[in-house]
């Protein structure tokens, strides 16, 4: 029964080819490695396949499906998404490079290129401006919690417009 009632205290978010997010409380074990980001302390933990995880927290549970796949080349001419002003690097290995960045309200990042995937874990509410080079803007509106995969090969910038943003982003390599 502790089995199954650990299951079910998970959600599934995201589930493509390269990672399964889901979102809970888990002390179980994965097949493949992971990576453990506590909502709380905006966190994370690099977990190898076969040892527990140990979220006992609301944490977001990214399992690694796939091996690396490496980074696109960038020929945009503009800066790589990471490393970035006012960053933080939490960890960094041969699968992952976990970041935490927070936003400051209409302050543009610089035009970037996303060479690698990413799965973004946002820490807070609000709203952010993301304008490609083409000029169009779409707005963006993010909660605590909220997590999304974002394929690479994206350019853009991003602005702060609505509210706080903080974000823990996994770049998957």
């Amino acid at each position: 029964m502790h089995a199954l009632a650990l299951i079910l205290a998970l959600t599934s978010i995201v589930t493509n080819a390269r990672v399964a997010v889901t979102d809970g409380v888990d002390t179980g074990t994965r097949s493949h490695d992971a990576v453990a980001v506590d909502l709380k302390s905006g966190g994370a933990r690099f977990v190898k396949a076969g040892t527990p995880l140990l979220a006992r927290e609301r944490s977001i549970i990214i399992e690694l499906l796939a091996p690396p796949i490496g980074p696109l080349a960038n020929t945009t001419g503009l800066p790589d998404a990471f490393d970035r002003p006012g960053i933080e690097k939490l960890l960094d290995n041969d699968r992952v490079t976990v970041w935490r960045y927070t936003w400051v309200v209409n302050k543009k990042t610089p035009r970037h290129f996303h060479a690698n995937d990413v799965v973004v874990v946002h820490l807070a509410d609000g709203v952010l401006a993301s304008t490609t080079p083409d000029g169009k803007t779409v707005m963006n509106p993010n909660s605590y919690g909220l997590t999304k995969f974002n394929p690479r090969g994206r350019v853009h910038s991003e602005e702060l417009v609505k509210g706080k943003a903080s974000a823990v982003i996994v770049e998957l390599k």
